[in-house]
């Protein structure tokens, strides 16, 4: 990533979790993403979490306008807009701001020189986003 360092931690609730599935709430939000997770987190069910979230986008657009947002509310993310926080072009990634920070692995045939810091974005997500504990 550039420099400064930014924090991709992301501070959810986890309400849920069956069959390698969590169900985390985003607070102060009506958000409800459901994300992959690893084994171990059973006993965190109730309780704030610190991690990080990873995904894949389809191919990333440009935005003129808008906000930060995912959809649906509830259910695993599929449309997301957000800010640019960092590019790692040796990853092939992307982090971005999507209401929380999510790292993005983008298509091979899209250049990381195509995004900045600070460019709105919008794309599909592939399904499968995952929480990483911290």
């Amino acid at each position: 990533m550039s420099s400064p360092i930014i924090d991709e931690t992301a501070v959810l609730v986890l309400d849920s979790m069956t069959d390698g599935l969590g169900v985390f709430t985003i607070p102060g939000t009506q958000y409800r993403l459901h994300l992959t997770v690893s084994e171990g987190l059973e006993d965190l069910v109730g309780s704030r979490v610190r991690g990080r979230v990873r995904g894949r986008s389809l191919r990333m657009h440009h935005s003129p306008a808008g906000g930060n947002f995912i959809e649906p509310l509830q259910g695993r993310p599929r449309i997301v807009q957000g800010t640019v926080l960092a590019v790692d072009p040796d990853a092939h990634e992307v982090l971005v701001d999507l209401v929380i920070p999510i790292r993005l692995a983008i298509p091979e045939d899209q250049p990381t020189s195509a995004f900045a810091t600070g460019d709105m974005v919008n794309f599909y997500m592939e399904p499968g986003a995952s929480f990483h504990r911290d």
